[in-house]
């Protein structure tokens, strides 16, 4: 369970949510179990192009880098618009060819962890108990959706 090690402590630097060869730069997600599956949780709120892009993906692979690396690619990738430019392209990065069925990676990461969609679900303002959560990420009324992915597998990649 390294991996898991691994993403908890980069997930705050970053890592590559990946749907169709499009690269977008989250920091929340969570690890659980869920119907008696491994599942990886994953939030993108619904102005992003990966949330159009996950309407009928139905798969998703979170690429994580080496803790502490990748940064200009995480900021870039974080605040560019995969309506407005191929940002792989633009980075001159490369696809890690899925191995479990789930999306491709992004090149040059530790791990991917493939995951299918089980679940998704529009988080709604009025069911946070926390209103300063509500005030301090929703206020312009972007909300997230949580999509569940059960693990299909992970791969480190050679190094």
């Amino acid at each position: 369970m390294d991996w898991m090690h691994e993403t908890i402590k980069q997930l705050p630097k970053g890592a590559f949510l990946m749907v169709k060869g499009n690269p977008m730069t989250i920091g929340w997600a969570q690890f659980g179990i869920i119907w008696g599956k491994k599942t990886f949780t994953v939030y993108v709120r619904e102005s992003r192009y990966t949330h159009l892009l996950l309407a009928d993906a139905g798969t998703f692979t979170v690429s994580v880098p080496e803790y502490g690396t990748m940064s200009e690619a995480l900021a870039f990738c974080g605040t560019r618009s995969g309506r407005d430019v191929d940002k792989m392209r633009a980075l001159s990065a490369g696809l890690f060819a899925n191995r479990f069925g789930g999306q491709d990676g992004f090149a040059g990461c530790r791990y991917h962890i493939e995951c299918r969609i089980l679940f998704r679900q529009d988080l709604n303002e009025d069911r946070i108990e926390d209103k300063t959560l509500v005030d301090r990420y929703y206020a312009d009324g972007d909300t997230h959706t949580m999509y569940v992915g059960e693990i299909l597998g992970v791969t480190e990649e050679p190094e």
